[in-house]
């Protein structure tokens, strides 16, 4: 198990959807209201009250971390765990940055065999999974290490952690408690053993049973390596370069709005899983919804949630995604003045679409997965209701793709 979509993928066939979030679900929390999308930009966007560090012999722990959590403005739990790490160790940076430099605030995948509840999945932007961890880290102008489970043990795993604990640098790390999912190790005590920090699934009961929790709020684990979705630990550097150019990440982006097709392989060349990506993701994304045949009348239940959870995903994908576009496009316009009124024109059309995924709410009756929104969705009128949001959120996002090509031939 190396991505978190092979987490979801697995629970989504012994879940049911009687509760009313699972697996990381909690990012809908981006809407105020039920049509309204709600995003703030602030920049310094951390105020740290108190920074300290506890060291003993075989423990340390650094206060006074930024939690990293699902909230109506960070959905994406390795963008906000890479702001939050950041900022804490000095670089003020902004999530909406990182949703960019990452491609997380452009992508759309749908995989193209069966309703995934990988599709969302941040390690699948890029055919190597890790691409987009080492794009984060060189777009920050940082140095990196990643160390994987699949060529490492917990030794050596404990090692990496308190190195890095220890000269005041948090450590993200995938998994922890619950799926591989990125989170912030802010600490550890008994060598090594027990390991504190800032996770979203960290009060979800489904997988935090035996995680207990700090005066701070920070999590502390004993079970972080039994956890197998416990599958990398990434350092960040203290070298600090000057952040990549505003050209080289529109490129990029325009790259991500534009791949039709992102294909997994495993080590014998076999392929593994095939996404639609770009304008073909919304085609795939719309004609799954609009097939009857997928949702008979006397589906079970679990099948029907795995249904909502994908058209959730894909909605986050779009709604919070575009909406960051959004704001990095109107960032870049008032950077560079030769092109700020084409950058504000892509940000409307980012915005559209975005809009677009809150109002697929109203039809389904809300955001929230529980077995009333659930079965609402099932319903045909209703999912005839969500087909053309879904083709009008890809009119607005080709549109802003086109400006993009034109804003790039400009600088």
């Amino acid at each position: 198990m190396n991505f978190p979509s092979d987490f979801r993928k697995k629970a989504c066939k012994v879940r049911v959807g009687r509760i009313k979030m699972l697996m990381g679900m909690y990012a809908p929390a981006i809407i105020k209201n039920e049509n309204t999308p709600e995003f703030t930009i602030n920049i310094p966007e951390v105020k740290i009250n108190m920074k300290s560090i506890q060291k003993t012999e075989q423990s340390c722990i650094l206060y006074g971390v930024p939690k990293v959590a699902y909230t109506y403005e960070e959905c994406t739990p390795f963008c906000a765990s890479l702001k939050a790490c950041l900022n804490y160790i000095g670089q003020q940076i902004d999530y909406s940055y990182i949703m960019a430099i990452t491609g997380a605030s452009f992508r759309l995948r749908w995989n193209t065999k069966f309703w995934d509840g990988g599709n969302v999945d941040i390690m699948n932007i890029y055919e190597d999974g890790y691409e987009v961890f080492k794009r984060a880290f060189h777009a920050a102008g940082r140095s990196y290490q990643i160390l994987r489970r699949e060529n490492s043990n917990k030794e050596e795993f404990t090692r990496f952690i308190k190195a890095e604990i220890d000269e005041g640098r948090p450590v993200i790390a995938q998994g922890i408690i619950g799926p591989p999912e990125a989170c912030l190790i802010t600490g550890y005590q008994n060598d090594g053993e027990t390991l504190l920090g800032w996770n979203c699934f960290q009060e979800n009961q489904e997988f935090a049973k035996e995680v207990t929790q700090g005066e701070e709020g920070y999590f502390i684990c004993k079970n972080w390596w039994e956890n197998e979705c416990t599958v990398a630990v990434m350092s960040v550097g203290e070298r600090q370069e000057e952040l990549i150019s505003h050209k080289e990440i529109l490129t990029n982006a325009i790259e991500i709005l534009t791949k039709e097709k992102i294909v997994f392989r495993g080590k014998d060349g076999k392929i593994t899983a095939e996404y639609a990506g770009g304008q073909i993701a919304y085609d795939a994304w719309a004609k799954a919804v609009a097939d009857d045949k997928e949702f008979p009348a006397k589906a079970i239940l679990p099948i029907l949630f795995e249904r909502i959870m994908c058209q959730g995903d894909a909605q986050v994908m779009v709604g919070e995604g575009r909406s960051y576009a959004a704001y990095f496009m109107e960032w870049v316009g008032r950077e560079n003045e030769k092109v700020s009124d084409k950058c504000n024109k892509a940000a409307k059309y980012f915005r559209k679409a975005a809009e677009c995924a809150f109002q697929m709410n109203e039809p389904k009756g809300g955001f929230i997965q529980d077995e009333q929104t659930t079965r609402k969705f099932a319903e045909p009128e209703v999912r005839k209701q969500i087909v053309p949001l879904i083709y009008k959120a890809k009119e607005n996002e080709a549109k802003a793709c086109e400006l993009m090509k034109e804003i790039v031939a400009e600088m």
